[in-house]
């Protein structure tokens, strides 16, 4: 089975407040609610419409039968479609690649120093904590380079460590 069809192929009218499917039928309702604290927008189509429309099972996988889009706002909805919209530049692409390879050392800082949490009040004091964590994991990485281990990507649970530790 394919999946649905996405919010994005669903032509969105703030004015007169209907959506337009991909099969060119209208929404029959439009609904504002709030849902986990956040105002959103329930766009509804007509069950009957949905059960006689040849791409039904393509659209959707609700058992009712029918359509609904859950919408943010007008201004978060247009900016996050712009968002998406620019994940598909090369350009884009090339910056989450960076971020990327930084997660993976921020990942490691938190895994191997501890430091997600500040053990010291004040600025001078804290810096220098963040100075020690980054020569230890300086030290961490280097002696993996020399000793031919290179970090490992297996990762274990925290359950899977204690597990290790009591039978040790």
């Amino acid at each position: 089975m394919s999946s649905p069809f996405a919010k994005s192929t669903f032509r969105i009218d703030w004015k007169a407040r209907t959506a337009r499917c991909p099969e060119g039928f209208t929404s029959t309702g439009w609904f504002p609610v709030t849902q986990r604290g956040h105002n959103a927008i329930v766009v509804e189509f007509d069950r009957w419409v949905c059960r006689a429309c040849p791409s039904q099972k393509r659209c959707t996988t609700a058992s009712r039968g029918f359509r609904t889009l859950t919408l943010r706002p007008q201004e978060i909805h247009e900016a996050v479609t712009a968002a998406r919209t620019g994940q598909d530049t090369e350009a884009w692409r090339d910056k989450y690649a960076l971020r990327a390879g930084i997660e993976g050392t921020v990942n490691q800082a938190l895994d191997v120093t501890g430091i997600r949490r500040a053990r010291y009040r004040g600025l001078p004091k804290v810096r220098l904590q963040h100075a020690f964590s980054a020569a230890a994991l300086n030290l961490v990485r280097l002696d993996a380079y020399w000793t031919d281990h290179p970090l490992g990507r297996n990762r274990s649970s925290r359950l899977e460590r204690l597990a290790y530790r009591l039978i040790a």
